[in-house]
């Protein structure tokens, strides 16, 4: 068949509209998880090509974007949020995304840990802080992730979990997010 008769008969397909549910975010998540595992295997397969692992890294840094859009951020806003933030505030990865990402691609996370390392809702005007900290896409410390928010303005008594639930940001530490998350750590 050549290209004019495969074009001629295409029908644009009616794909069934989804409801988000917790099915809907369990399946995004098998399906994320799945896929950033099949995307590490081969980013450690691949030797002395730079474009490739270029391209594996882009396709971890959509798949990671895309979880947490839909699963965190769609879903319950972000794992934590400080106090008085008016409107939708300012979508935060407290661990800079881009360092996730090679954690997980060098084998320091699991792609389950990945998806959910912390976010947080922030008020424009602690996330400029951040910035002018010179904290915006890095962090002095991934176990103790509020370190590069200590570092740039108070958070002692102003962040809750999305549920309500204080934080003691000076011992609220990685592995009590995961914890609190129920995010299996062990391998």
């Amino acid at each position: 068949m050549n290209l004019l008769e495969r074009l001629e008969g295409f029908r644009t397909p009616k794909y069934t509209r989804v409801q988000r549910s917790k099915e809907t975010y369990d399946a995004t998540a098998r399906y994320v998880i799945s896929n950033l595992q099949r995307l590490v295997e081969l980013y450690d397969a691949t030797r002395n090509d730079e474009q490739t692992s270029r391209l594996i890294r882009d396709d971890v840094d959509n798949a990671l974007r895309r979880y947490h859009q839909y699963c965190i951020k769609e879903n319950i806003g972000a794992h934590y949020i400080e106090a008085g933030v008016e409107g939708n505030g300012i979508f935060e990865h407290m661990i800079p995304a881009s360092r996730i990402r090679d954690l997980l691609l060098l084998g320091r996370i699991t792609p389950e840990e990945a998806c959910n390392a912390p976010t947080c809702k922030l008020s424009v005007e602690s996330d400029q802080l951040l910035k002018d900290g010179g904290w915006n896409s890095d962090t002095p410390s991934y176990v103790d992730f509020w370190k590069r928010y200590r570092m740039c303005f108070a958070t002692q008594g102003k962040f809750e979990t999305h549920d309500g639930t204080p934080v003691d940001t000076e011992t609220w530490t990685l592995d009590k997010h995961y914890a609190y998350y129920n995010v299996n750590t062990d391998q």
